[in-house]
């Protein structure tokens, strides 16, 4: 069947019903409603795009790689899922990639997905620089970093405000009286492991305070890290009171620890993480939570590859989006 057919059935024009049926509803600003009445009037019919017509019309493959360092970790779980939801919008779809954490992975998914000719790349990667293949390949199609990104790139890229967030849980543990604040990281060469470190470290100079290297630790950002990593801490710090996990998956495996360690010795620990909003109620105390924006993540990093795409050699823009830092009290 052709847009022909739904330009009979519904009395809007080709070029209208093209663009809906294509996917590029939101980028020419087409209604929700009059969307919804030629995709429907198109389900009806039974009508589907010719994507291999169009893509050598057009000399694009209409896909877009996505290469992301843990699909197992909820938070790159929940991005990946937005990120394909908006470039559905844009008329793409989306080739899942997982690094595991692994720099050589992350190179040889870049390679294959410039050999599948995919129009662009959203890329939160292991590597802290560009290295020489990644050099070449962003001379030939768009590509944007999110969340983890280089120390110094011009490649576009969408973080968030890791560095203050960081320097505002340590500073809120301060504010509570403890002097002593554990730190258990990731991969100690990473960038997001800096650069909260960093922000951690920027709080204990701000408030006069002294960093006691011994309970500072990076180990991973899994949850079998953030396990070895508390076990170490209770048998070097047995009264510690404090602990900054650097991510979700670190927290859960440390609450392992810290549950039987309180447990043992009737102290109880206070926690701190990134993105554990959602594992708030699972535990019932109180908590300090660093809460990202998955969707303006995501919703940036796609607006970003877009622009890229269909401007290239692309934009610079860089973008930092605020963390929100809370207290989760019992209710």
């Amino acid at each position: 069947m052709s847009i022909k057919k739904i330009q009979q059935k519904t009395g809007f024009s080709y070029s209208t019903i093209s663009r809906v049926v294509n996917g590029k509803s939101k980028e020419f600003r087409i209604s929700d409603k009059t969307r919804q009445i030629i995709l429907d009037a198109a389900k009806a019919i039974n009508y589907r795009p010719n994507i291999l017509a169009q893509s050598l019309r057009m000399r694009k493959t209409f896909t877009i790689g996505l290469i992301v360092p843990d699909i197992q970790n909820p938070f790159f779980g929940e991005l990946a899922w937005r990120i394909e939801r908006h470039l559905r919008e844009y008329g793409y779809s989306t080739i899942l990639c997982n690094t595991n954490e692994v720099r050589e992975n992350e190179e040889f998914y870049l390679k294959v997905l410039v050999d599948r000719q995919v129009d662009g790349i959203i890329i939160a990667p292991v590597h802290t620089r560009e290295w020489r293949e990644m050099e070449e390949i962003r001379r030939q199609r768009s590509i944007v970093l999110i969340d983890r990104i280089f120390y110094k790139t011009d490649i576009p890229w969408v973080t968030s405000a890791n560095e203050e967030a960081a320097k505002e849980v340590a500073s809120a543990f301060l504010r509570l009286g403890h002097e002593r604040i554990a730190f258990l990281g990731g991969t100690h060469d990473t960038y997001m492991n800096t650069v909260r470190f960093k922000g951690y470290r920027k709080a204990f100079d701000q408030y006069g305070a002294s960093l006691d290297e011994s309970v500072i630790f990076s180990e991973g950002y899994s949850p079998a890290a953030g396990e070895t990593m508390m076990a170490k801490l209770v048998s070097k710090a047995p009264d510690i009171g404090a602990v900054f996990c650097v991510n979700n998956l670190v927290f859960l495996g440390a609450m392992k620890i810290v549950q039987k360690h309180e447990v043992k010795t009737g102290q109880h620990i206070m926690m701190a993480a990134f993105d554990i909003s959602t594992y708030c109620d699972m535990f019932k105390r109180p908590l300090i939570c660093a809460s990202q924006s998955q969707e303006k993540l995501a919703d940036a990093a796609v607006s970003l590859l877009i622009k890229g795409i269909q401007n290239p050699p692309g934009s610079h823009d860089h973008l930092t989006i605020p963390i929100d830092v809370s207290m989760h009290r019992i209710p």
